[in-house]
C-alpha cells in the first residue's frame, strides 16, 4: 500500500479518475481530435514539440502541457539533434524520469561521439544528477570512448550537486580520473570542492587547495572563482564565506563576479563583519553595483537590523550611476518582515511608486508573509487586490500604473498561512473550493497541510477526507505530515475509532507513521481519561518500534509519550506496569523528562510500599538531579523508607551511597 491508496481509503471510495485535461479550442492549436485511433498528440509535429521544449528550459518545473506530451510522444520513433536531445534529458529530470532519461540516450547514442556524449554529460551536471550522469560514463566505456576532461567534470559535479549519497562517488570519480592520466581542470577542482563541503569537510578542502599546481595567480584565482561560486550557487554559503578569506591573503583582487558570489554567500549568514571587509575591498577597486547594494541589505535583513538596511539604502541612493530595482524593494521589505517592522511598509512602498517600479511575484509574497505574523487578513487582501487588479489607494493613479503580478503557488499558500495566522478556517477552505485557480496552482504539500489544519479546527473530518483523497488522485505524493494532520481532524471531531483505524493503515506502509502520530492518540485518551487504552497504544508503539528500527521517525522525541504512559499507569494505579515503562526509558530522554517520569514513579511506589524500587531508583539518580529536586526526592525517598520502618535494609541498597552523599547533618533528616 502507499500513501495515494491510503488517501484514497480514507474516502471510503476507488477514487475518481483524475478531471480531464482541457483545453481552449482558440488558444491552443495542439487540440485533441475526437475519433477512434486518433493519438492526441498527433497534430504536434517535431518543430512545435522542439519550440514547447525550448520554451520550458528555463524553468525548474515542467508544465502539464509538456508533462503530457513527454508521456505520448514517440520520443524513441524519432533522431534528434544534439541540442534537442539535451532538452529531451533536462525535462526527464525534471519529471524524475532518470531511468526513461537513460533509456532515451541508450536509443540515440548509437556510435562514439564524445562532442554528443560530454554534452549530455554537462547537462546532467547542471540537473545535478548523479544516475544520469554514471549512465552517461557507462555510455562512453560501452563505446570504448574514453572519457576526457569534461565528461568527468561533468559526472563530479553531478555527483557533488546530487543527494546525499552521491557525493562521496565524486571522490571515486576523481580517483578514476587521476588514474587516468587526464589532468583535472579549475571546474573540476571546484567541483571537488563543493563535494567537501556538502560532506563538512574543511580540512580535506584546505589539503586539496594546498595541493593543486597552480601554474600561476590567475590558474589559483580560477580555481577558487570556480569553487566559490559553485558553493555559493548550492548553499553552501559558509564554504564559500571561509574560500573568500583564503583568496584574499594573497592580496589579488578576484573580480566583480566572485565578490558578488562571496557577498551574496555572506548576505545569507549572520557574518556581518565579512560582508562588509568584502563591500570595502569592492569599493577601493571599483564602483559597488546595484548587486552590491542588494547584498548588504539582504545581509541586514538576515540579522534583523532594519535601521542599518535602510542606511545602506540611502548611501545607494547618493550614488548618481546607480539606481536600485525591484530587488533593492524586496530586499527592504524582507527586512521590515524579519525585523518584525511591518510599520515601514507603507514607507517602502511609497518608495516603489516614486520609482515608477512595479511588484513582482516576490513583492506580494513578502507583503502577505508579513501580514502572516500577526494574522492581519483586511491588510493582506488588500495588497492581493493591489497586486492582481491594480486597484491603488489614490484615485488619481492611472491604470498604467497596475502591478498586474501573475498568482503562482506561493502566493496562495502564504494567503492560507494568513488565514491560520488568524484562526479563520473557513476562508481556508473557502479559498480552495471557490478558486479554480487555486486548485489548478496550488496543488502542493504545503497547500494541502494548511488544508487539513483548517478542517481540525473546523472539526471537518468528511472535508478533510474529500480534499486528501483528491489530492492523491491527482498525484501529489502524501507526506507524513499531511498523515499526522488526518490524524488530528478525526480526533477534533471526536471520532477516535476513524482515527486508530487511519493510524493501522499508516502502519502498513514504511516511513509514514511517527512517534508523533501516536502521541496525539495518547493525549485524547488521556483527556477523556481512558487511562487504559492510553496504554494499549502505549504498548502498540513499542511494537511498532520493534518491528520498524529502521523507521527515524519512531526514535524521535520520545519524551511524551512515556510521561503520558507513565501518568495513565499511575492514575490506573497499575504498579508493575509503571516500573516497566521506568526501566525501559530510551538513553536520550532529557534529564527535566527523566526527573518528571522518576516523581511518578516514586508516587506509585509510595502507594504500593514499595520503598526498595523507590531506593534503587533514587540511587541511580544520585548526582545527577539539580540541588532542589535532588533535596525534595531524598525527604520523599526517606519518608518511604520509615513508612515501611526499613532503614537497616535500605542502607544495603547500592551501599547506602544514596543516603551518605545526600543525608543532612540531621541524620535521616527526619
Amino acid at each position: 500500500m502507499n500513501t495515494h491508496s491510503l488517501g484514497r481509503d480514507a474516502a471510503q471510495t476507488s477514487g475518481s479518475s483524475s478531471a480531464a485535461w482541457k483545453r481552449s479550442t482558440k488558444k491552443n492549436r495542439f487540440r485533441r481530435k475526437k475519433g477512434k485511433g486518433n493519438k492526441w498528440w498527433a497534430d504536434m509535429d517535431r518543430v512545435s514539440f522542439r519550440v514547447l521544449l525550448t520554451e520550458e528550459m528555463g524553468s525548474n518545473k515542467v508544465s502539464s502541457v509538456l508533462r503530457k506530451y513527454m508521456n505520448e510522444f514517440p520520443i524513441l520513433n524519432n533522431n534528434w539533434s544534439d541540442q534537442e536531445l539535451v532538452m529531451i534529458v533536462c525535462t526527464l529530470i525534471k519529471m524524475n524520469r532518470s531511468e526513461m532519461a537513460l533509456e532515451v540516450l541508450r536509443n540515440q547514442i548509437k556510435e562514439p561521439d564524445r562532442d554528443r556524449v560530454n554534452r549530455v554529460a554537462a547537462a546532467s551536471a547542471r540537473m545535478g544528477n548523479a544516475q544520469v550522469a554514471l549512465g552517461v560514463l557507462e555510455i562512453a566505456n560501452h563505446f570504448n570512448l574514453a572519457p576526457d576532461v569534461i565528461t568527468f567534470t561533468s559526472a563530479i559535479h553531478a555527483c557533488a550537486r546530487s543527494g546525499k549519497y552521491d557525493v562521496p562517488m565524486a571522490l571515486n570519480l576523481l580517483n578514476e580520473m587521476i588514474s587516468a592520466n587526464v589532468q583535472p581542470n579549475a571546474r573540476t577542482y571546484g567541483a571537488m570542492i563543493l563535494a567537501y563541503a556538502r560532506m563538512d569537510r574543511w580540512e580535506e578542502i584546505l589539503e586539496l587547495v594546498n595541493s593543486i599546481p597552480y601554474t600561476d595567480e590567475a590558474h589559483k584565482t580560477e580555481v577558487f572563482t570556480c569553487a566559490i561560486i559553485s558553493c555559493s550557487r548550492n548553499r553552501q554559503h559558509h564554504y564559500a564565506s571561509r574560500l573568500f578569506e583564503l583568496l584574499l591573503e594573497d592580496g589579488v583582487y578576484p573580480g566583480d563576479n566572485v565578490c558578488n558570489a562571496a557577498l551574496s554567500s555572506c548576505a545569507r549568514t549572520p557574518d556581518v563583519a565579512q560582508l562588509r571587509r568584502i563591500f570595502k575591498l569592492v569599493e577601493n577597486h571599483a564602483t559597488p553595483s546595484t548587486y552590491s547594494y542588494n547584498c548588504m541589505i539582504s545581509a541586514y535583513g538576515n540579522a534583523r537590523s532594519m535601521d542599518k538596511a535602510l542606511k545602506v539604502f540611502e548611501s545607494m541612493q547618493n550614488e548618481a550611476t546607480i539606481a536600485p530595482d525591484i530587488v533593492t524593494f524586496n530586499s527592504l521589505l524582507l527586512a521590515a518582515v524579519r525585523s518584525r517592522r511591518l510599520d515601514m511598509f507603507p514607507f517602502i512602498l511609497s518608495l516603489i511608486n516614486e520609482a515608477g517600479i512595479k511588484w513582482d511575484a516576490i513583492t506580494l509574497n513578502i507583503l502577505l508573509e508579513g501580514c502572516s505574523l500577526n494574522g492581519d487578513i483586511e491588510l493582506a487582501q488588500y495588497y492581493w487586490s493591489q497586486a492582481t487588479q491594480g486597484k491603488q489607494p489614490s484615485a488619481d493613479v492611472s491604470s498604467e500604473d497596475n502591478h498586474h503580478v501573475t498568482l503562482d503557488r506561493g502566493h496562495f499558500e502564504t494567503l492560507m498561512a494568513v488565514y491560520i495566522a488568524a484562526g479563520d478556517y473557513q476562508a481556508v477552505v473557502d479559498l480552495w473550493q471557490k478558486s479554480r485557480l487555486c486548485r489548478r496552482r496550488a496543488k502542493s504539500s504545503k497547500s494541502l497541510n494548511f488544508l487539513l489544519r483548517a478542517c481540525e479546527g473546523l472539526k471537518y473530518d468528511k472535508t478533510a477526507v474529500a480534499v486528501l483523497a483528491e489530492f492523491a488522485d491527482r498525484g501529489q505524493p502524501l507526506s507524513p505530515i499531511a498523515h499526522q494532520h488526518m490524524l488530528e481532524v478525526f480526533l477534533a471531531a471526536d471520532k477516535y475509532d476513524a482515527a486508530s483505524a487511519y493510524l493501522h493503515k499508516m502502519m502498513e506502509t514504511d516511513g509514514l507513521v511517527s512517534t508523533f502520530s501516536f502521541t496525539v492518540l495518547m493525549k485524547y485518551l488521556a483527556k477523556n481519561k481512558r487511562h487504559s487504552d492510553v496504554l494499549a497504544v502505549f504498548n502498540l508503539y513499542l511494537e511498532t518500534c520493534e518491528s520498524n528500527d529502521q523507521n527515524s521517525l519512531l526514535q524521535y522525541p520520545t519524551d511524551a509519550v512515556y510521561v503520558l504512559a507513565m501518568r495513565s499507569a499511575v492514575e490506573l494505579e497499575d504498579h508493575e506496569t509503571v516500573l516497566a515503562i521506568y526501566s525501559g526509558l530510551p538513553t536520550t530522554m532529557s534529564m527535566a523528562v527523566h526527573t518528571e517520569l522518576l516523581v511518578l514513579a516514586v508516587s506509585s511506589c509510595e502507594s504500593e510500599g514499595d520503598w526498595r524500587a523507590a531506593v534503587t531508583m533514587y540511587d541511580e539518580m544520585t548526582g545527577r538531579l539539580d540541588e532542589d529536586t535532588n533535596v525534595e526526592m531524598y525527604k520523599h525517598i526517606v519518608k518511604i523508607v520509615a513508612s515501611a520502618g526499613e532503614f537497616d535494609r535500605a542502607l544495603d541498597v547500592g551501599g547506602g551511597q544514596w543516603y551518605r552523599q545526600n543525608r543532612p547533618d540531621q541524620g535521616w533528616g527526619l
